[in-house]
């Protein structure tokens, strides 16, 4: 892979090690442990999402750093656990279990302006 990021070349690139990490627990988290939020999407559309987000996040380590790579994994970490934390259960919806699961796809829906 890259050394060096191509846009900064004095910061060092995302090594092929860390993407592998990144994915292996991406994937555990996605389909172990947070399996119920998403049980009413399709398995293939499901790595699709998995396969987009952890290739943008390989381009943007090999283009701007590894920086650049962990500080939108910690970003996004820190949308999860607002999301989860803080904005479901203001909705009524518990954000560890998705209960009421209908409820949860309500509220879903209406984030994306389908609703």
């Amino acid at each position: 892979m890259f050394e060096r990021a191509v846009l900064f070349p004095s910061l060092t690139a995302v090594s092929l090690t860390e993407i592998l990490i990144v994915l292996t627990i991406a994937s555990l988290a996605y389909f172990v442990v947070f399996n119920k939020f998403e049980k009413h999407v399709p398995t293939k559309r499901r790595i699709t999402k998995l396969a987009i987000v952890v290739g943008v996040l390989t381009i943007v380590g090999i283009l701007f750093s590894r920086f650049a790579f962990w500080g939108m994994i910690a970003l996004m970490t820190v949308g999860q656990v607002y999301l989860h934390g803080v904005y479901f259960p203001k909705h009524g919806v518990n954000g560890w279990t998705a209960e009421p699961y209908d409820k949860y796809l309500e509220l879903t829906e209406r984030m994306k302006g389908n609703k």
